[in-house]
């Protein structure tokens, strides 16, 4: 059963309605009420798949990434404007000339898809992106000693092979930022679910001499 609701989400409209119907697209809206934009900020999407909550944001510069075709193709219909690019692509450090500096970098749901080392280099990689006093945010589903019984199945099935407790994101992303902070959201969904929501500043390579 749960094979064939992964299978599922495949396909873009259901992914999309099952997202709202379970609430998660909640939890991607209060990581963007957490950055506060504003009219011309520039925007990176990492994993943006069909960006259903791109309606929420405000006149942004937006640049979206995602590497399933299905989900880039409905986000290009839907959204393709002349202040969004959606891109089919892994973002890297090759787009860095091509995109301005950011003033905030999303990583809504990626990470906890992510080994350790392409979590590090993408959240290097992230921290180039930025432009002064930018931010990074990230959500994942996580493990944390709070959760019950159907949280915790919830973080062991997610489609996710690399679900980690707070302390492990917060120790990726400390190799890459030297201001990070976050908070477990447990209240955002319909189904019982713990997530981390991570805050990321001040990029290391930044911080260091050239």
């Amino acid at each position: 059963m749960l094979a064939g609701v992964k299978g599922l989400l495949g396909h873009v409209s259901l992914y999309v309605a099952l997202q709202r119907g379970l609430g998660a697209d909640r939890l991607r809206y209060r990581c963007l009420d957490e950055l506060a934009l504003s009219d011309g900020d520039t925007v990176i999407d990492v994993g943006c798949g069909p960006a259903y909550y791109f309606e929420r944001l405000p006149e942004v510069r937006y640049f979206g990434f995602d590497t399933a075709p299905r989900y880039i193709e409905y986000a290009q219909r839907r959204w393709g404007s002349d202040r969004a690019e959606f891109h089919c692509e892994i973002f890297g450090e090759q787009h860095l000339a091509k995109i301005p500096p950011a003033n905030a970098v999303l990583l809504l749901g990626l990470l906890h898809h992510l080994s350790d080392e392409d979590s590090r280099h993408l959240l290097r990689v992230a921290g180039k992106a930025l432009a002064p006093g930018g931010r990074v945010i990230a959500v994942d589903t996580c493990f944390e000693p709070r959760q019950g019984a159907v949280s915790r199945w919830m973080s062991k099935n997610d489609r996710g092979e690399h679900v980690r407790t707070p302390e492990g994101f917060v120790t990726l992303a400390k190799e890459a930022f030297t201001d990070v902070d976050g908070e477990i959201i447990d209240d955002a969904t319909r189904i019982p679910s713990s997530f981390w929501m991570m805050r990321m500043r001040d990029p290391v390579l930044a911080a260091q001499p050239s």
